[in-house]
């Protein structure tokens, strides 16, 4: 399985033409009561990338992420620049937050767009390092 993993990313690399520079599995939140989407977020020298795994949980789309093909799915892809981050922030939790909700921590995106200034909120493992990696990248962007 290890061998389809690092396929999966060169195909990922080759696709979108950058380096991945740290990865992680992550919810997408649309609204404070949505249950989030799925996907992969994704660091690279450039920019924050969200790619959707619609239909799958975070477990399974772990051991099928070999079997999807890469380049039909690059459509889907949310890609923020670091150049168009207004602001990161990683709201507080509430008590009920630690019962009832994601065990994942929160934080939103603010960016610049054509639509305007965007707000996108995520979740990831706070074992992770994806967040430090991700505030180093904006730091070094300013």
């Amino acid at each position: 399985m290890e061998e389809s993993v690092e396929i999966f990313w060169a195909n990922f690399e080759k696709e979108t033409g950058e380096k991945v520079l740290a990865r992680t599995m992550a919810q997408r939140f649309s609204s404070p009561k949505d249950r989030g989407d799925w996907g992969l977020l994704v660091l690279s020298p450039t920019g924050l990338r969200f790619r959707p795994t619609p239909g799958q949980n975070w477990f399974s789309s772990l051991f099928k992420a070999s079997s999807a093909p890469v380049s039909l799915r690059a459509n889907e892809d949310i890609f923020i620049p670091y150049g168009t981050m207004v602001s990161m922030q990683t709201p507080g939790r509430k008590f009920l937050d630690f019962l009832f909700g994601t065990p994942f921590l929160a934080f939103e995106i603010r960016f610049g767009s054509s639509e305007g200034e965007q707000q996108l909120r995520f979740a990831v493992d706070p074992k992770s390092d994806f967040l430090v990696s991700l505030k180093k990248m904006i730091e070094k962007r300013d």
